[in-house]
């Protein structure tokens, strides 16, 4: 395993690609000779192995293996010419390749604090692998996974978090659908909150999906007494965002 980076070109092949659900397809890609170093919230740039395909960038939704292999979830956009290639070209036994790793949207896995990672679409990526991270350092730490999806059918990773659920004494899932009256949390995760947490000044907060999502849940969690300093965001941008001097922002097109 590499350790130091950002590295550029590493190629990785795809073990795996999986429909979760109508518009997001989650990859499994193992290193075909070095692996990448990395820390659980970080992201990568994905491609084809020719670089015919622009770069784009995908959180790591995985802690890191030993066998080095990654996972990534990948949203259609339309007319995104990375993601369409994704979902309609991209088999299992081809070579791509990934650059990085990028981003600090990272936990302190030792830390005692209380965590609440709020996740809205396909930024479930980085917050399944924070959760992932703090669990296996400290499998009795509270860590509480709140997900935003429209309706049931746009949920990832359900059954892998109501089993944690079970294994976990600290850990708690929560899931709202927006588009869903019927189900058990119905509304958006800023307007939900206050009647799920009296306070949250005690909570180290990740907060990661489209823009309006992750400001609604910063100003909210703020509400309610979190401190700025412990309110961590990332944010996923459907359009290319310019590199400005440093790392690119998620671009999932």
């Amino acid at each position: 395993m590499i350790g130091a980076g950002p590295w550029e070109d590493l190629r990785y092949q795809v073990l795996s690609k999986q429909l979760v659900t109508p518009v997001v397809a989650e990859l499994r890609l193992y290193p075909c000779t070095e692996s990448m170093s990395y820390q659980a919230g970080q992201y990568a740039l994905l491609c084809d192995a020719s670089h015919a395909m622009p770069q784009r960038s995908y959180s790591i939704a995985n802690t890191p293996r030993s066998d080095g292999l990654v996972s990534m979830l990948v949203t259609r956009v339309p007319n995104g010419a990375t993601s369409g290639w994704v979902h309609d070209r991209l088999q299992p036994g081809e070579d791509v390749a990934l650059s990085g790793p990028y981003g600090t949207f990272l936990i302190d896995p030792a830390a005692p604090t209380p965590l609440l990672l709020l996740a809205g679409g396909s930024g479930l990526a980085p917050a399944r692998a924070l959760a992932e991270a703090a669990l296996s350092a400290q499998p009795g730490r509270s860590v509480t996974l709140f997900v935003s999806a429209r309706t049931a059918a746009d949920v990832i990773s359900r059954d892998w978090f109501e089993r944690w659920s079970g294994a976990y004494a600290g850990f708690r899932y929560l899931l709202t659908l927006t588009r869903d009256t019927a189900a058990p949390l119905h509304g958006r995760v800023p307007t939900l909150l206050p009647d799920l947490f009296s306070q949250l000044d005690d909570h180290e907060i990740f907060v990661s999906g489209a823009p309006g999502f992750v400001t609604a849940c910063a100003e909210a969690v703020r509400t309610l007494g979190a401190k700025a300093t412990k309110v961590h965001t990332e944010p996923f941008f459907v359009e290319p965002q310019p590199w400005l001097g440093r790392p690119p922002e998620h671009s999932p097109v």
